[in-house]
């Protein structure tokens, strides 16, 4: 079954241009807003942090829950109100707010449950809502602008984005999470229910079973609020990209049932000329007390997008990149649309046997659908341009994971020693169906004066079940507390899986793999005070084999399964000011496959990563926000064949910085100006680092934002200029895919919350 395909929209240009949109709703509403007191810094009257019904009897979070308890507000009219300026500290700000510094105390995508960042002994960093929304984060592709551990790779302009973290490309069917679960990252998702997106840096075999060792991406959710809130969200970029967004939260007057729905409605328009298309999105979400003990949540989810892609450029004949390519080229074809549909369903229960027992049943079931119809990459590509364009036609693709997971958590004592246990078993089920599609040449092009080509409408075979995975585990993690300063960290995984691929044409399977792994993890955590942390940790990893891409000699063929190896170490601060800094050093050795000079995507020899990360996040002064770090990062390629050995690994820079800073002036109360930088290193686009290397660039952004307070509306304008300085550069050379970077974009965004 086909997904329908619209016709292609926008043929129709705009009367007004969407620059004059934004400068004149900036003039209009500063004009409005030029009498109205702003808001207090840091203070939202409208927000309300989301409910806590736990009834989980920890000090710590009867002090949360009191403090999320929302504050009756006097009845008023619609004018103007004054506002009273506060300069709330940062410790006090809700987490992940701007008034915070942008810092998050806890995550879960590192355990079993949710803990204090500064006693775990991984690298984690936590981007809240608020600061993808204030930053311009629409995508996973916007995310290296935030973190420098974090890089963009396969970000085309119509497709979706496959991140590398410490240099090591996520795997999609594994690496990502959605409220701790496994999803299926085929698909752009999108970001208008997500409250944050966990990254955790390395292996993380103990959280996930089998999973490449880069780490994980975890989507959480926004919950129903305590009290009502409704909030429009408006989007407006410079090439007529526009978004709707709408959210919407309510509970019952008794707090025992909430609920929370966003919508969003989007005309996709890139800066790459005639890069076009629509997408609708819809997300619920609702959580129960079901009795005093026993929470029940559970969210839906559904988006469809359709757009034509940008192909990928590749190197030309002589090893060099191409010179003097406009990004707003369009290398496509107007025929070649990509539509995708995607829904899921996840829920929890959790029930708390007694104060320091409780269990949690989640799971999640998704559904991927997709036609794989775009013109996949340029080939041949000479000097003056003229250039070989491949269509990449595969329809009816799906993916259909299902996950399940049952933990135990308990707190003991033995002697002297205070134990935090988690354990549990944990089910993994995947059906991926492809066809044998058509890939190949469609005629020739030009990459600077590109031509229209006829659409081939090749007949291709239905898709079929090409591979099933079964995934089951078991898992045991002690935290071991002696005296106030040490945690021992030990803890275990044991794995079964199951794996076979299927002949698409016959149905027939050409391949199993089936083992049953243990992978281990040990930790040591020492806190000379309450706000410093130490650590060490050594984990072990295991993760399926690579998918040959579609155009290697071996397409779509599965590699055995690799195992990997993690030691890291690191120093946590959280200064009492509201400042965290972070610092780990890594090392990650695992099996290496690429893509060799004879088209096949084999696995030979091993790849090493070394690195160092520094991270500094927070309020440096009530006044300024910084929100910054850096990677440093040694790979090579060791005991492979003699014409990538001791070589670095394509698209890995030796170093990354990125860098956001606010300043909210006291003195001009409700405005934030912000600037953004980016630095990404050289990095060699094949792994015989035999063709030309992408240099390194920086990108810098500015913009500005004013908040203040319109009746019962918390109302925010948002002015944007990404790549001020209009500079091009390769923002991804992964697999010897060029991807264009994005050039310099004004944008406006505004919200409204009631």
């Amino acid at each position: 079954m086909k997904i329908k395909r619209n016709s292609c929209k926008h043929d129709t240009p705009p009367q007004l241009t969407p620059i004059a949109q934004v400068l004149q709703a900036a003039l209009l509403l500063s004009v409005a807003l030029a009498a109205s007191p702003a808001r207090a810094e840091g203070e939202d009257p409208g927000a309300d942090a989301p409910v806590s019904i736990s009834s989980e009897r920890t000090e710590d979070e009867e002090q949360e829950t009191a403090a999320s308890t929302p504050v009756q507000k006097p009845s008023g009219s619609a004018t103007l109100l004054p506002t009273l300026t506060v300069n709330a500290a940062a410790d006090s700000a809700p987490d992940g707010t701007a008034a915070s510094g942008y810092r998050v105390k806890s995550a879960s995508v590192a355990g079993f449950s949710e803990q204090d960042i500064l006693d775990t002994p991984f690298s984690v960093k936590v981007l809240s809502a608020d600061l993808m929304k204030n930053h311009n984060v629409k995508t996973l592709s916007d995310l290296d602008k935030l973190d420098a551990s974090v890089t963009s790779s396969i970000a085309n302009p119509g497709w979706y984005s496959s991140p590398s973290i410490r240099g090591f490309t996520l795997d999609n069917t594994v690496n990502f999470r959605y409220n701790g679960q496994m999803m299926v990252n085929l698909q752009a998702m999108g970001m208008e229910n997500k409250e944050q997106v966990e990254v955790l840096k390395g292996l993380s075999s103990m959280q996930t079973g089998f999973a490449g060792p880069g780490g994980l991406i975890n989507y959480v959710t926004k919950r129903p609020t305590a009290a009502p809130l409704t909030e429009i969200n408006y989007y407006v970029n410079e090439f007529d990209n526009t978004r709707s967004h709408i959210d919407i939260s309510r509970r019952t007057n008794d707090g025992r049932f909430g609920l929370r729905i966003n919508a969003a409605t989007e005309e996709e328009r890139s800066y790459v000329r005639s890069v076009d298309g629509e997408r609708r999105f819809f997300a619920l979400a609702a959580d129960a007390l079901l009795t005093p003990d026993t929470i029940l949540e559970f969210d839906v989810e559904y988006e469809r997008r359709e757009q034509n892609g940008q192909p990928f450029l590749k190197p030309l004949a002589n090893g060099k990149l191409p010179s003097g390519f406009d990004p707003r080229t369009f290398l496509g074809q107007r025929w070649a649309r990509y539509p995708t549909e995607f829904t899921m369903v996840s829920g929890k229960l959790k029930h708390f046997i007694n104060d320091d027992w409780s269990f949690t049943l989640d799971g999640n079931w998704s559904k991927l659908r997709r036609e794989q119809n775009m013109v996949w990459a340029h080939y041949s590509i000479q000097e003056n341009g003229d250039s070989d364009p491949n269509l990449y036609y595969s329809p009816d693709q799906k993916a259909n994971p299902i996950n399940a997971r049952l933990t135990i958590n308990g707190r003991f004592d033995t002697g002297p020693f205070n134990h935090e246990l988690a354990f549990g078993g944990m089910m993994h089920r995947l059906k991926q169906r492809w066809g044998d599609g058509f890939f190949d040449s469609i005629g020739e092009s030009n990459i600077y004066n590109p031509v229209a080509l006829r659409d081939p409408s090749p007949e291709v075979p239905d898709s079929r079940l090409a591979r099933r995975v079964e995934e089951d585990g078991v898992f045991l993690h002690d935290v071991i507390s002696f005296g106030e300063s040490w945690k021992l960290h030990l803890g275990g995984r044991y794995s079964m899986r199951t794996e076979r691929s299927y002949d698409t044409n016959t149905g027939h399977r050409t391949n199993e793999y089936k083992d049953y792994v243990y992978t281990p993890s040990y930790a040591l955590v020492y806190k000379p005070q309450s706000n410093v942390s130490l650590y060490v940790s050594y984990i072990e990893g295991l993760e399926q084999g690579g998918t040959a891409p579609p155009d290697s000699a071996n397409a779509d063929q599965q590699l055995s399964p690799l195992i990997s190896e993690q030691w890291e170490a690191g120093l946590k601060v959280e200064f009492a000011r509201g400042l965290n800094f972070d610092v780990s050093l890594f090392r990650i050795e695992k099996p290496f496959e690429f893509t060799n000079a004879d088209g096949y995507y084999v696995k030979d020899g091993e790849r090493r990563h070394e690195g160092l990360e520094l991270s500094l996040t927070g309020k440096a002064s009530p006044e300024w926000t910084i929100f910054a770090s850096a990677m440093f990062l040694d790979a090579e390629l060791m005991d492979a064949s003699e014409d990538i050995d001791g070589n670095r690994p394509a698209d890995t820079p030796a170093k990354r910085f990125s860098a956001i800073t606010e300043y909210s002036p006291l003195w001009l109360n409700g405005w934030t100006f912000t600037g953004s930088w980016t630095h990404n290193g050289a990095r060699h686009v094949r792994e015989e680092n035999n063709s030309e290397s992408a240099e390194s660039y920086d990108v810098f952004g500015l913009g500005a934002r004013y908040e203040t307070q319109i009746g019962p509306a918390h109302t925010t304008l948002r002015l944007n200029l990404d790549n001020v300085f209009d500079k091009n550069y390769w923002s991804s050379v992964q697999n010897a895919n060029l991807v264009a970077g994005a050039p310099r974009t004004a944008s406006a965004s505004l919200s409204v919350r009631f």
